[in-house]
């Protein structure tokens, strides 16, 4: 009877309807759990959620807007979604990074059939989804509001199509536009899978494939869609956006600065820290796979090994390097890593192995979901502080004027309190005799400042200050003349603003 158990849970276990509902569940659980009322860290979250709430205030999907003001950063697709999901969900932290965890669980799911349809075994497939989401880095991005995860969705999406139009030309035509989605996420990153698909052609030896009419169109589709927004904002703001997109924001945050050698084995400690413990895996998978592509020349790993080498080497020569911009290379590495462990173990020990891969992904759902227990920024509570302060800000200070900053950063806690108060703060005054001129000339002037600079302030100058609400870490205050014009009263708000 026992041995019937096994057998059954077995075999259920190398179902694939099972593991697909089952990765699909389960990582939807991991990168949405206890997301409700987490927040927002200042940086970059919320800077693109709040983009996003000017796009869906404006509703202009063209120009991107931060405070108003024109954003030639960033393409507009990931705020396409995220102004989506306000839409049906309203305006909050939570809404902000849902379309980065569904996009999250997409890229896991596309993993796991990108690896079945090239390697056809059921094992490699689950364990390459296994790979992905351990350990915590992916799931780390996926749990918060940034463009690297929706990044690796699209270039994924893209070589999977890729990879069946082999087989039926017409699936390039999706190639295309996933390329194209790519390139409206991170601009220039997003045309590694057209230069991926060309290469591997090339060393294919697929020429008649590269010059075909469906993988032209394919090309063409990708560029036209994919640099739309890049056409229409030059037509709005001329030659600046050209400087200011691709000559400062690329060109000289990339390759500007002067470049030293130790510059290009960046990425390599980053992985040396951070991919354990399935770097020495993939290594070694990637020098099979390398053998096995111009010795075999098998177009399977052909791909998979120009899409982790070209990227990583074409990465590498970039002086801004973080790691979170190679996730487009972790499903490749982690189909790669799931297939040399394949091929080295027995089929015994695949189907041992299984349970323990379905365990710990069950207990890290029941760890994210279930435990008050914090591992990394997205398990912490983020901007917990502007949180606290956001609605008496928003009741005090005007919507045409901006929040005082004495001994602030210039950007920190500027983003978050942009975004969950619909506050701007000025730049920062370190001079307090600067400060009382300032508030001389605007006595109604509302300030931010943390509370030991507070603290010091009330000691230097005894009752010029009033103190309308202070937390932990910072003061919001005014001038004592001020003090009768402050309000308390939130009876007509919706308080928490923004949750």
């Amino acid at each position: 009877m026992l041995l019937k158990q096994e057998r059954r849970l077995t075999s259920l276990l190398k179902n694939k309807t099972f593991q697909i509902i089952f990765l699909l569940y389960s990582s939807a659980l991991i990168f949405l759990g206890r997301q409700l009322n987490v927040g927002l860290p200042n940086f970059d979250d919320a800077y693109y959620a709040q983009k996003a709430k000017e796009m869906l205030a404006s509703g202009n999907l063209w120009v991107v807007t931060f405070n108003g003001v024109p954003d030639l950063a960033n393409p507009p697709f990931p705020f396409w979604m995220t102004s989506l999901a306000y839409k049906i969900f309203g305006v909050s932290g939570y809404a902000a990074i849902l379309p980065t965890a569904l996009l999250g669980v997409a890229t896991v799911y596309l993993t796991y059939t990108l690896c079945l349809h090239l390697f056809k075994s059921h094992w490699t497939a689950f364990f390459s989804a296994f790979v992905l989401i351990f350990p915590g880095m992916f799931v780390d991005s996926s749990r918060r509001g940034m463009a690297d995860i929706i990044l690796a969705f699209g270039v994924t999406g893209a070589l999977y199509f890729f990879v069946k139009g082999w087989d039926n030309r017409r699936y390039y035509l999706l190639f295309g536009l996933m390329s194209a989605l790519a390139i409206l996420t991170k601009s220039v990153l997003g045309g590694f899978p057209l230069a991926i698909a060309v290469v591997t052609l090339a060393l294919a030896g697929r020429w008649k494939e590269m010059f075909s009419a469906y993988f032209l169109s394919s090309v063409v589709l990708a560029l036209l869609l994919g640099f739309s927004w890049h056409l229409m904002n030059w037509f709005t703001f001329g030659d600046s956006f050209l400087q200011t997109h691709f000559g400062l924001l690329i060109f000289n945050r990339g390759f500007g600065d002067e470049f030293s050698f130790s510059d290009f084995f960046g990425y390599c400690r980053d992985f040396l820290k951070n991919y354990w413990p399935w770097l020495p895996i993939a290594l070694a998978g990637l020098f099979q796979f390398g053998k096995r592509a111009f010795l075999e020349k098998d177009i399977r790993y052909q791909l998979l090994f120009t899409w982790v080498v070209f990227t990583f080497l074409v990465m590498s020569s970039s002086r801004n390097q973080t790691l979170r911009y190679l996730f487009m290379i972790f499903p490749a590495l982690a189909i790669v890593t799931a297939k040399t462990v394949g091929d080295w173990v027995s089929e015994a020990v695949k189907e041992k192995s299984l349970p323990w891969m379905v365990g710990v992904i069950m207990t890290t759902v029941l760890f994210v979901n279930v435990t008050p227990l914090q591992v990394k920024v997205t398990l912490s509570p983020n901007s917990v502080d502007v949180r606290q302060l956001a609605a008496v800000i928003n009741l005090n200070t005007p919507p045409d004027q901006k929040l005082g900053n004495y001994r602030l950063s210039i950007h920190n806690p500027r983003n978050a309190l942009l975004f969950y108060s619909d506050r701007f703060m000025d730049e920062p005054i370190v001079d307090s005799l600067k400060l009382l001129g300032r508030i001389e000339n605007q006595p109604g002037s509302t300030w931010l400042t943390s509370v030991p600079e507070f603290q010091k302030l009330q000691q230097d100058y005894p009752g010029q200050f009033y103190l309308i609400q202070a937390t932990r870490k910072y003061a919001y205050f005014t001038s004592v003349k001020n003090r009768e014009s402050i309000r308390y009263d939130f009876s007509e708000m919706k308080v928490p603003m923004i949750r």
